[in-house]
């Protein structure tokens, strides 16, 4: 796996973006579209916003959530309300597909499905060209909790998880979608990533984000975080 590391975590959220711009032109002018997953994050929601300031054909770009609690709409615990903050006053607004975890539907199973089903609709056989990942002091990414049922999944590429994650049941995707993206990107920043990160780095199976594939990702980081790395 790719490591690259910046000074600060601002200089993590340039070149993230520039990364994701890079490949969304390279995307569209090999097959004329890109797909891509995004989670939340205060270093996520900066990037986006340096992101919307590249001139791309946006229209063209089909954006997806990584994971979303289950809130009510417009809830500042939404990822979704985090995201329309971060590209307010852009071209993003009216250009880009969004496609919104619908998490306050009646049957949230179904609604797992109708998601996983609009991903394998706007991608080649369900395969995303990026999904955007970052990691938690506990080892989770995206929703992958520690000791949830979730983990376990492999037949399903979106679900709920089976408890309370800081107050809040979750839709996310998992990792048989995960691992079949064309491109994983890794944004870890922060001094209380350290240990974290240099387990992800070292596959370690005993947190979420350690069974993750890396044969096809790249992380990018800042040296607070990267200090353990060995």
């Amino acid at each position: 796996m790719e490591i690259r590391t910046y000074q600060s975590a601002n200089e993590v959220a340039k070149e993230a973006a520039l990364y994701i711009a890079d490949r969304i032109r390279e995307s569209i002018s090999r097959k004329g579209f890109f797909t891509m997953a995004i989670s939340g994050g205060r270093t996520p929601w900066e990037m986006i916003k340096k992101l919307s300031n590249e001139d791309l054909p946006w229209e063209k770009v089909f954006l997806f959530q990584v994971d979303e609690r289950i809130a009510p709409d417009a809830h500042p615990d939404r990822n979704l309300t985090q995201l329309f903050k971060a590209i307010e006053g852009s071209k993003l607004v009216t250009r880009l597909n969004i496609f919104p975890m619908r998490v306050n539907a009646e049957d949230m199973d179904e609604a797992c499905e109708e998601y996983s089903s609009h991903i394998k609709r706007m991608t080649e056989n369900g395969k995303l060209d990026l999904v955007h990942l970052g990691i938690g002091t506990d080892g989770h990414t995206a929703s992958l909790i520690p000791n949830d049922s979730v983990l376990n999944i492999d037949d399903q590429g979106v679900a709920v998880t089976s408890i309370e994650y800081q107050g809040r049941h979750r839709m996310t995707l998992t990792y048989p979608l995960i691992n079949q993206a064309e491109k994983i990107l890794w944004v870890i920043t922060g001094a209380e990533k350290a240990e974290m990160l240099d387990r992800l780095l070292h596959k370690d199976p005993l947190i979420p984000a350690g069974k993750v594939e890396q044969h096809h990702a790249i992380v990018l980081t800042e040296e607070s975080a990267a200090v353990k790395i060995n």
